[in-house]
């Protein structure tokens, strides 16, 4: 949920306020949680953690959208991506070998260390990339909001205060959910909330299997998270090359002469973006169902390890792609909000993740992992003609005359 209330007001007011103190948030946290001996004291803290979490993941896709042409944010995006991705599979590997040497306290304390190196790199370095605040970075942040390399070494620019975003209302909760009214937005997100949903069930119930079907140790069922992470890792030099390419093959073939950081509005206008970017996209849910239902049926024959291995590897790459290339589409439809867009999008994504952790234990039981692969791949084959509505219509619908949010 703290997206909603953190999205708008970076917008607005700028990215690094908002991150700096989710940093903060998220250290204060884990420190109180590895001295933490009450449970209830506990679930509070873990509630704030999450919700200065959340907010870190919205804002940091914002600032690559403030910062990125579109011709070059596939390869941007999955890097920003990548945190979403690695993070839940690298997770279970540092924390089985932390818990089991160290203890469970460690992982708290290993948290609040990294946290503390990060917000101190934002501290000195990261400068304000909102285009409410600093146009197209010509203008200059509110004194406070300035790194100190800004400080030490000030650089000046020819100003170009038209390059400033400009809201005709203030935004707030209300406006990022009324996003999912925009009918694109509304098509990307039953297909991200579909892909989320696939994800988190075969993550989640990994270590049920492998513990169950492999008689594996916590600490080698981390291992065998890697996998996909490393698919996830290698989705920067196929979706996100593959996305680039396809823009300017895009821009090629309509006339668009596509030059290195520029863009004009009127060339945005012109652009097919719904072909340009989905274009990778279908094909990629396809290629995740393919895995997905390779990996249920690897699973309920046990097969050798290596097997279930090798098509989480491949499902790590397709799903990493898919949610990162609607995300893609989905800030260069909203360019002026891409914090709101993002976290109106990731609100269903998450209700949906979050039913598919407490769901997919008791869907193997009754079903069998084979069943549950069939049916994941089903869920996300239903949830595909969104896409495919968007790309055959999308650009006529955004021709037709809408209100603006924004100049």
């Amino acid at each position: 949920m703290s997206p909603l209330l953190t999205a708008g007001f970076s917008d607005q007011n700028g990215r690094r306020p908002v991150i700096i103190t989710c940093l903060f948030i998220f250290i204060g946290t884990s420190i109180g949680l590895a001295c933490q001996t009450k449970f209830p004291i506990l679930l509070v803290l873990r509630c704030l953690q999450g919700f200065a979490s959340s907010s870190a993941v919205v804002i940091s896709t914002a600032s690559v959208n403030d910062l990125v042409t579109r011709a070059e944010r596939g390869k941007y995006m999955l890097y920003t991506s990548l945190g979403v991705t690695l993070g839940p599979a690298i997770g279970p590997t540092l924390g089985g070998i932390l818990t089991q040497y160290l203890g469970w306290r460690s992982v708290f304390w290993f948290l609040a260390i990294c946290s503390s190196v990060v917000a101190s790199i934002m501290l000195l370095f990261l400068p304000e990339t909102s285009r409410a605040v600093v146009g197209n970075g010509s203008l200059h942040p509110q004194p406070w909001n300035r790194c100190a390399l800004q400080i030490a070494r000030p650089v000046e620019y020819e100003k170009e205060p038209s390059t400033r975003v400009i809201f005709n209302q203030r935004p707030g909760i209300r406006q990022t959910l009324t996003m999912l009214l925009d009918a694109h937005v509304a098509l990307l997100v039953i297909c991200s909330a579909a892909n989320t949903f696939t994800s988190s069930a075969i993550t989640n119930s990994l270590t049920t299997l492998l513990a169950a079907n492999y008689k594996l140790i916590p600490l080698h069922i981390g291992l065998c998270y890697l996998p996909f992470t490393f698919g996830g890792l290698s989705s920067r030099w196929t979706a996100g090359t593959i996305a680039d390419w396809l823009y300017r093959r895009q821009a090629h073939q309509i006339g668009e002469d596509i030059q290195p950081n520029r863009q004009s509005p009127e060339q945005l206008e012109r652009m097919p973006l719904e072909k340009a970017r989905l274009r990778l996209t279908i094909p990629f849910v396809y290629f995740c169902c393919v895995c997905i239902v390779g990996y249920g049926w690897v699973m309920n024959y046990n097969v050798h390890l290596a097997g279930p291995l090798i098509l989480l590897f491949l499902y790590g790459n397709a799903t990493t792609g898919v949610s990162s290339t609607i995300a893609i589409l989905a800030v260069d439809l909203n360019a002026s909000r891409p914090a709101s867009t993002h976290a109106a999008m990731n609100l269903v994504s998450y209700l949906t993740s979050a039913g598919a952790v407490a769901a997919v234990v008791s869907l193997i039981y009754n079903t069998g992992v084979g069943w549950m692969g069939v049916i994941m791949a089903g869920v996300m084959i239903v949830t595909s003609p969104a896409l495919w509505a968007l790309y055959i219509w999308g650009k006529a619908w955004r021709e037709k005359p809408s209100p603006k949010t924004c100049k």
